[in-house]
């Protein structure tokens, strides 16, 4: 759970990827258009937070992705593998903010059980060009329905019904194409695509490649301060360049750094290794240098050209600490297929 400190706890917590999807398209500015109607129609000093979807970065035109690296470097939002669970656990913890999302999070029932008739949750809806808020129904639901919804919501993605594509879902794979948006990423981060016995990236239908094992797959966080703003996978036997610059397998701080503190960073300025499920950095040789901060607050520098492990209770500081890096204490999560959670299995036509 990330550390508020000083700031203000948020009172509105935003699903950000349904309501950028909201009329089909995406775009950034339903978010906006409900944070100004929320303003408007609910509460006027309302305090917005936001978790995003990684996939949904790749889905924003050039306006969006600025609109979400803004809200990142002033600590309102943060991008993670599977937004879901994220967006629960901070309602969990902030129990009277209000939710903006249009999920009904049936199959996290069991594990939030406070969903089960809360009155917490608000649907954004457009009426006559304006937005508006529905109340979302979360009337209780039995626990067998729970049961049932969280089964589907664990099955195999669409085309994945034969023995041997169900082994492909043991792996990560990345894209082999350059020009798709998964194609500079180290993981593709939406349901795999399984044609004509080949696994294929969901976005461009190219073949994909296969990484390491999902179990060894490790999250990296990325802190401003004590502040998350991403969490990224980090397959087995793939690195991740940290600096300034965009390319094939790395992050670039200024998507949520302000450009005179990513000055700081340099372009090569720290790799991430996952070698069989152990994390280290290297220092490549930053003029700001790198520190590893250990779990009493103790720093020593990160020597140029030497690779380290990092252990979970232990951060990297780049350049004085304009950004964190520690290692993510949660398992690599696996998201909701997109199956049918409306018809009970039991009313289904085989072959539907």
């Amino acid at each position: 759970m990330q550390s508020w400190g000083k700031a203000t706890p948020p009172s509105v917590i935003i699903d950000l990827s349904p309501i950028v999807l909201l009329r089909g398209d995406p775009s950034w500015g339903w978010v906006e258009a409900a944070v100004k109607a929320w303003r408007e129609q609910k509460d006027p000093n309302a305090r917005f937070y936001g978790v995003a979807d990684n996939s949904l970065y790749y889905k924003l035109d050039d306006a969006g992705k600025r609109g979400l690296s803004e809200w990142k470097r002033k600590r309102m939002a943060r991008s993670v593998s599977w937004a879901d669970p994220e967006v629960l656990e901070l309602a969990t913890h902030f129990e009277t903010a209000s939710v903006l999302t249009t999920d009904l999070y049936r199959d996290h029932r069991r594990d939030f059980p406070w969903l089960q008739g809360t009155d917490r949750i608000w649907k954004p809806v457009v009426r006559d060009g304006a937005v508006g808020f529905d109340r979302l129904d979360y009337s209780p639901i039995p626990a067998e329905e729970v049961s049932w919804r969280i089964e589907e919501a664990n099955l195999i993605p669409k085309g994945f019904k034969a023995t041997g594509a169900r082994d492909a879902l043991k792996y990560e794979w990345g894209c082999t194409t350059s020009t798709c948006p998964w194609g500079s990423k180290a993981v593709i981060e939406e349901d795999p695509a399984f044609r004509d016995g080949q696994v294929v990236c969901p976005s461009c239908s190219a073949l994909a490649r296969r990484l390491g094992f999902r179990e060894s797959t490790k999250e990296i966080v990325l802190l401003l301060g004590d502040d998350e703003v991403d969490r990224l996978p980090l397959a087995e036997c793939s690195e991740l360049t940290v600096g300034r610059g965009r390319d094939t397998d790395r992050y670039d701080v200024r998507e949520v750094l302000e450009d005179a503190i990513a000055s700081k960073v340099s372009r090569d300025h720290l790799k991430v290794i996952n070698k069989s499920g152990r994390i280290f950095v290297e220092e490549l040789g930053s003029k700001n240098g790198t520190n590893i901060v250990r779990e009493d607050g103790a720093a020593a520098p990160l020597q140029k050209g030497v690779q380290q492990a990092l252990a979970p209770n232990e951060r990297m500081a780049l350049a004085g600490g304009v950004l964190n890096i520690r290692l993510s204490g949660k398992k690599r999560p696996r998201g909701t297929y997109e199956t049918d959670l409306t018809t009970p299995p039991f009313l289904r036509i085989e072959g539907d």
